[in-house]
């Protein structure tokens, strides 16, 4: 589409990657620090841990296809720097606490629902600007962006690991310094030029003005219902979110606390080990010249990958054996993630992938309320070990399943293109 080149020439890949840099450094301190305010700081149960997590993630099931909508409509580098603005809220009010010795379990649910909240509209925005790297093959792109993340995230696990030596103040100042810095580079990555501001394409502007929101998120879907790829992929990445989302999110920080009585630090080396394993598979993808010959295939063997290392981990190994298994998990989840990602970009048309990713984004962390939910009320009624079992036996189901019946078991790639 034509309409599009100007956008794409004021896209700087470089600058994207240094935002999604500095935001996932912020967003690692987030994964360890949260969930360890729960069950370290206040000595929490389980089952509010697994509460503690729904409200972080239930906010995606209300506002993450409005976010889809509303991110096709605006400029998206400006947009996504005012809501990496709005992450100081959320940050801000947990400082004061923590500085007023305030901090309880209802300001932690308070803090999770309106950081939850902006991520909602953050992850459609940011995710729909990747399209615009359009002068290298998608599954590249996509694989130097997951890398950045999670080495980043991984920064972030392993400063967070000094949380006893630090203070809880010092973490929470760099992570609002993180967020600040990143809205000042996602609107370097995607500027605003007055002479673009006619580039949006006709049909978004007019029923922009009309307000047809409810018609623009029936086209996101509809994307999907014509699609039995896309469908199914919507199905894989469902199951991911109930699954492999919940024991990570809630079964992890227990694992660290109960299976071995561990602190904040062994917890984020745990995360740190799980990072290293997504970035080692992401790099390996961008070293790659051709795109996956059967990237739904491996898509399913990888989800049936991290399910047998799930068992394995249920077992409570030794820990020389317990961080190469971690590593692993966290390599089949990175190349998941890298998969379903090209998939998506490369069956989406540009013009509506804010909608479709936020479609995507709402399955994937559509199941990780409920997912985070039931982890922590079976391993607190259960135990850690069968909670680890069940899970699974469930992952293994669902790959047989997919195996079986799904049409991306026979998905051919093919080679982006620059038409978007």
């Amino acid at each position: 589409m034509s309409t599009q080149t100007p956008s794409t020439q004021t896209f700087s890949f470089r600058h994207y990657l240094a935002t999604i840099g500095s935001s996932n450094l912020a967003m690692g301190l987030h994964a360890v620090l949260y969930p360890w305010l729960v069950v370290g700081v206040l000595e929490e149960s389980p089952s509010r841990l697994g509460l503690a997590q729904l409200a972080v993630l239930l906010p995606n099931l209300l506002f993450i296809l409005p976010g889809g909508v509303i991110s096709d409509r605006r400029h998206r580098g400006s947009w996504l720097s005012q809501l990496y603005m709005l992450y100081t809220l959320p940050i801000a009010l947990l400082l004061g606490a923590i500085i007023y010795d305030q901090l309880t379990f209802t300001v932690l649910i308070v803090f999770g629902m309106t950081f939850g909240t902006v991520s909602a509209f953050v992850q459609p925005a940011r995710e729909s600007l990747l399209g615009y790297a359009s002068q290298t093959l998608m599954h590249q792109a996509v694989a130097k962006v997951v890398m950045i993340q999670f080495i980043a995230q991984g920064i972030g696990f392993a400063i967070a690991g000094q949380l006893e030596g630090l203070g809880l103040a010092v973490m929470l100042s760099l992570q609002l310094g993180m967020f600040l810095l990143s809205s000042v580079l996602i609107k370097r990555s995607h500027p605003e030029v007055v002479a673009n501001k006619s580039v949006v394409p006709v049909d978004v502007t007019e029923k922009s003005e009309s307000g047809k929101s409810l018609s623009e998120l029936r086209a996101g879907f509809a994307l999907f219902t014509r699609d039995k790829i896309l469908l199914h992929l919507l199905l894989l990445v469902s199951a991911t979110g109930f699954l492999a989302f919940g024991v990570y999110l809630v079964g992890m920080p227990l694992l660290a606390r109960e299976g071995y009585q561990g602190g904040a630090g062994l917890f984020a080396l745990m995360q740190v080990s799980f990072t290293l394993g997504i970035v080692a598979a992401n790099f390996s993808v961008s070293r790659q010249k051709d795109t996956f010959k059967r990237p739904g295939r491996l898509m399913i063997i990888s989800f049936l990958g991290r399910g047998s290392l799930v068992f394995f981990i249920a077992l409570l190994p030794n820990f020389w054996l317990l961080f190469p298994i971690i590593f692993a998990w966290g390599a089949f989840s990175g190349l998941s993630m890298t998969l379903g990602r090209t998939i998506l970009h490369n069956q989406v048309p540009h013009s509506h992938r804010s909608r479709a990713a936020s479609v995507y984004q709402l399955c994937l962390f559509g199941g990780s309320p409920l997912g985070a939910w039931a982890c922590g009320y079976a391993i607190e009624h259960t135990g850690l070990a069968p909670t680890f079992a069940v899970i699974a036996i469930l992952t293994l189901l669902v790959s047989i399943m997919a195996a079986a019946f799904s049409p991306l078991w026979s998905l051919r790639g093919k080679q982006e293109t620059t038409d978007h």
